[in-house]
């Protein structure tokens, strides 16, 4: 089979370009019109004219807004009674990102020939966890895909909803550290090189008087390599990430700080409790749902402590008393999962738990984000109010003024 690059339109008129994979040019065509498109361009793949344009064409990452769509798009089609691959085929029909389009291609394609789709999805690691597709492969074994791709976008629409809201309110932050930032750059460049000439020929200078020239001529001399250099370690950060040595580090600082570190226990608690409660509601035993709900929590110096606790179950022991011992959980839900445990009822209780965690971690980000605003201001003014009380003591000092 070959694959070819094609135009098409919709009954509705909507305009439609991808790939897909057949035997020669006609049977591409028959392809097209039996998903009810008529085909007006089919061009042999060539790969690299497709990289070419992919790199003239600015090509977004899908986010985490647009799996949650399409996990609730196929929930719905799925429940309709629509086969799994005839809902990616609709789906794709609608307006969606780019990139995303091109995978589910290649998941239609693959369906078609026989492979899962958790095995699909799995290619895609960078945008599908290993929970999804775990959650998925349930839904294959149990007939119940419907159900899981209910759980899934209900999981992932509150994870949008709180970062929705957290970028939101980080907004006027920003405003403020970028009004500070262009504040300093302003007075650095225009202010202090004309406060300058007055100490010109001045035998003695006060200390801060001489640091804030000091500093300002530098900054002045150099800014044209300081910006780049600042771009350049941005983009080392971002694309430092992944490497594990840089995620330790990050993942110790943020376990270290009090403040962050409530925040990220808090996260992590919510990440493994709800991916036990989604994994067990799935009919998952216990000590696969742990093995992946481990795997879930993002922190790796709280992903190793979770594999003892792990270890402790596998053993034999209960859940309730391996995770008192690791005090990963606050001390209120151990009750509740000894009681879990007594009733056969686990997947309830971590549903339970899931409610409970959502709302203390929404509260802590709330309080975080409300004590980021006064305290950035306040930086702000210290910042901009001691160049400016520094300028205002260097010209008492050539007046000789005394109050």
């Amino acid at each position: 089979m070959e694959k070819y690059i094609y135009t098409a339109y919709d009954s509705a008129g909507s305009k439609h370009q991808g790939e897909l994979s057949a035997v020669s040019l006609e049977s591409a065509a028959h392809k097209l019109k039996g998903e009810g498109l008529i085909p007006v361009k089919i061009d042999t793949f060539d790969a690299g004219t497709t990289k070419m344009r992919a790199l003239l064409q600015f090509r977004r990452t899908p986010s985490l807004a647009d799996i949650e769509f399409l996990t609730s798009q196929l929930s719905l089609l799925l429940r309709s009674g629509i086969k799994i691959d005839r809902a990616l085929k609709t789906i794709q029909k609608g307006g969606m990102n780019t990139k995303l389009r091109t995978i589910l291609d290649d998941v239609y394609e693959d369906i078609r020939r026989g492979v899962p789709l958790s095995l699909c999805l799995e290619k895609n690691a960078d945008l599908f966890d290993p929970v999804y597709v775990s959650i998925v492969r349930i839904g294959e074994a149990t007939g119940r895909l419907a159900d899981v791709f209910e759980y899934l976008a209900a999981n992932l629409s509150f994870r949008q909803k709180v970062l929705a809201k957290t970028r939101q309110a980080m907004i006027y932050p920003s405003i403020i550290l970028l009004v500070c930032f262009f504040s300093i750059v302003f007075i650095l460049n225009f202010i202090i090189p004309r406060f300058a000439t007055i100490f010109t020929g001045m035998k003695t200078v006060p200390f801060y008087t001489n640091l804030l020239l000091v500093f300002s001529d530098v900054f002045t001399r150099y800014q044209f390599l300081i910006f780049p250099l600042l771009i350049c370690l941005a983009i080392f950060l971002i694309r430092s990430r992944k490497k594990y040595g840089y995620k330790r580090l990050v993942d110790l600082i943020l376990i270290k700080v009090p403040i962050l570190r409530q925040l990220c226990y808090s996260l992590e608690n919510l990440r493994f409790v709800s991916a036990l409660a989604i994994l067990l509601k799935s009919g998952v035993l216990l000590t696969e749902a742990l093995d992946h709900a481990v795997k879930s929590v993002g922190n790796v110096h709280v992903r190793k402590k979770l594999l003892m606790l792990q270890k402790e179950v596998k053993e034999g022991n209960r859940l309730s008393d391996a995770i008192a011992r690791t005090a990963f959980l606050p001390d209120t839900f151990t009750g509740l999962i000894e009681i879990g445990e007594q009733t056969g009822n686990l997947s309830g209780v971590f549903s339970e738990m899931e409610e409970r965690l959502r709302a203390s971690y929404e509260n802590r980000v709330t309080s975080l984000i409300t004590l980021v605003e006064p305290v950035l201001i306040i930086l702000m003014g210290l910042i901009v109010g001691s160049v400016v009380v520094a300028m205002l003591l260097s010209m008492v000092t050539i007046s000789d003024i005394n109050f």
